[in-house]
């Protein structure tokens, strides 16, 4: 996931109202727990594990902060609802003979 501090320029492109705080989504990976959560270019990312995120550098240290075998609950504003999203870890899958 590729994500941006929320500025005018981002306000505008994405259509987010001045009341909404967070970080924008500028790119999310096909296939990654990003995608997989329903997240969008265009959405804020307001709240992870319910606290506040106000800036890039804020959610890269919650992100890398966060136990790597636990789901992340993300509050996130898309198209003018604010919804909760988890984000599940990349694990790998075990392969099963049949």
């Amino acid at each position: 996931i590729a994500i941006a501090n929320l500025n005018d320029q981002a306000r505008q492109q994405f259509n987010i109202p001045d009341n909404i705080k967070g970080v924008v989504v500028q790119d999310v990976k096909p296939g990654s727990p990003a995608d997989d959560a329903g997240l969008q270019p265009g959405d804020v990312i307001e709240e992870m594990n319910r606290k506040p995120i106000t800036s890039g550098s804020e959610f890269a240290s919650a992100v890398q902060a966060a136990p790597a075998d636990k789901d992340i609950l993300l509050l996130v504003w898309s198209h003018g609802n604010s919804s909760y999203r988890t984000l599940h870890p990349a694990q790998s899958i075990p392969q099963q003979n049949q």
